[in-house]
C-alpha cells in the first residue's frame, strides 16, 4: 500500500458504534439535556431553524460519529424528550420510566453527541423481540441514523434467536417502505391500534434472525422477493437481442443518474458486462472496465424487489472470479455514507485503500476505494 493510501485510511471518518458510556458524559440537569436537542451543530446549520440545504446537511451527518448510548437516570430526560418530539401525541413517557434498567433493549442515536433519535424494544407481546418505538429528529432522517437503530435490533434479534415484529401507523407509508426493505412482511392489520386518528396499524413481522442468520440492513433498498433464493440465479452476456433488458436495469436501478449513457455498443462488451436473470427475467447487472491496470467495477446493482436475496453477491463472484482468470486486481468507489454497501464488499474480500473527497458531484461527495488483490 501506497505512503498516501495509508495516510488516508488513517484520516478516514469514524463508524458508528456502540457505547456503555453516557454520552454527554457528565450528569446534566434537566433543562440542559432539554437543550442538547435544540443547541446548534458544528455544522452547517441550527437544528432548531429551518435547514437551507438539506443534501449538503444529510452528506455531513452520514460522515458524522454516530453512537449508541445506553439509558440511565443521567440521561432519561433526554430519553423522555426525544419520544415527546419524535412521537407526538402518539406516545407518553410516563409508561418508560423503567427504561433506565432495561439494558439492551433500549439505546439512544447520538450524532456527533447530540441526541438524534431512539430505539425501544422489548419481549413482552409475545415470544418476540417487539420493537414498540424506533425514530429520529427530523433534522436528521434520510441521513441512515434509523438504518443504524434498526441494525441494533437486528444484533439483538440474533443474539436471541427471536423474530422482530412492530406496528406502522396506516398512514406511515415511509416508515412501511423501510420495514419491507429490510424483510418485514405485513401479516396482519388492526383497525384499532392507536387512540389517536389514524387509529389503523399494521402489525409486521421479520423471521430472518430468529435462527441466527446474519444480515445487513439495506437503507435504500426494497422488499425482497422470494423467488431469487429459490430459483437459480444465471448471468448471461449482452446481446443486441437483450440490449433493451440492460437499458431497463439502468433506467430502474439507476434512475435519472446516467441520462447520457449509449447502448449502442453494450453488447460489444464481452466479459466485462452480466445481466443477472430468474426465470428469464432480467433482475441486476454488473458493469466491469479496465482502469490503471486493474479491473474497475464501474456500475453494479439489482432490482428492489429482489435485494437482500443473495444476487448481488453472485454479481460480485462473478467480478471476482473475473479478476482471478486476467490475473488483475479489482477495485472500485463506496461513497463514504453508504456503510452497508461497504459491509457488504468487506464480506467479499475487499479491503478500503485510500479516500477521494471529490469524487462524485453535484453535489460533491466523498468516496472510499475498495481493493481485492489476489495473490501472484
Amino acid at each position: 500500500m501506497s505512503k498516501r493510501a495509508a495516510e488516508k485510511l488513517r484520516n478516514k471518518p469514524k463508524k458508528y458504534k456502540e457505547s456503555t458510556e453516557e454520552l454527554p458524559g457528565q450528569s446534566t440537569s434537566d433543562e440542559q439535556q432539554r437543550n442538547l436537542l435544540t443547541t446548534q451543530p458544528e455544522t452547517p446549520v441550527a437544528l432548531s431553524n429551518p435547514i437551507s440545504d438539506e443534501d449538503a446537511f444529510r452528506m455531513t451527518v452520514r460522515e458524522s460519529s454516530v453512537v449508541l448510548g445506553q439509558i440511565t437516570q443521567d440521561n432519561i430526560v433526554i430519553f423522555k424528550t426525544l419520544i415527546d418530539t419524535i412521537f407526538p401525541e402518539y406516545y407518553t413517557t410516563e409508561n418508560y420510566e423503567d427504561h433506565d434498567s432495561m439494558g439492551e433493549f433500549v439505546r439512544i442515536a447520538y450524532c456527533d453527541g447530540k441526541p438524534a433519535g431512539v430505539i425501544v424494544c422489548d419481549t413482552d407481546k409475545s415470544d418476540m423481540l417487539y420493537i414498540s418505538m424506533i425514530g429520529t429528529l427530523m433534522q436528521y432522517r434520510k441521513c441512515g441514523i434509523g438504518s443504524i437503530l434498526l441494525e441494533h435490533a437486528v444484533q439483538l434479534a440474533e443474539k436471541l434467536k427471536k423474530p422482530m415484529s412492530l406496528h406502522v401507523r396506516v398512514d406511515n407509508v415511509n416508515a412501511k417502505c423501510f420495514y419491507e426493505k429490510n424483510g418485514f412482511i405485513v401479516k396482519d392489520f388492526v383497525e384499532e391500534y392507536y387512540k389517536q386518528a389514524p387509529k389503523g396499524a399494521f402489525f409486521l413481522v421479520n423471521s430472518n434472525h430468529a435462527e441466527g442468520e446474519t444480515s445487513n440492513i439495506v437503507p435504500d433498498g426494497e422488499q425482497p422477493g422470494t423467488s431469487a433464493r429459490s430459483n437459480s440465479v444465471i448471468l448471461c452476456e449482452v446481446t443486441k437481442e437483450t440490449v433493451s433488458n440492460l437499458k431497463m436495469l439502468m433506467e430502474t436501478v439507476f434512475p435519472n443518474m446516467y441520462p447520457d449513457v449509449k447502448f449502442d455498443n453494450a453488447h460489444k462488451l464481452g466479459k466485462f458486462i452480466r445481466i443477472a436473470y430468474i426465470n428469464e427475467h432480467p433482475i441486476g447487472l454488473i458493469i466491469c472496465r479496465m482502469e490503471k491496470e486493474m479491473l474497475y467495477i464501474a456500475l453494479i446493482g439489482v432490482l428492489v424487489e429482489y435485494r437482500r436475496q443473495g444476487v448481488g453477491s453472485a454479481l460480485i463472484r462473478y467480478a471476482i472470479s473475473f479478476g482471478e482468470t486476467i490475473k488483475k486486481h479489482i477495485h472500485l468507489h463506496v461513497q463514504v455514507g453508504n456503510t452497508t454497501a461497504q459491509q457488504f464488499y468487506k464480506q467479499h474480500g475487499f479491503i478500503e485503500t485510500e479516500r477521494d473527497d471529490t469524487y462524485y458531484d453535484d453535489p460533491p461527495r466523498a468516496a472510499f476505494v475498495y481493493t481485492k488483490t489476489f495473490s501472484e
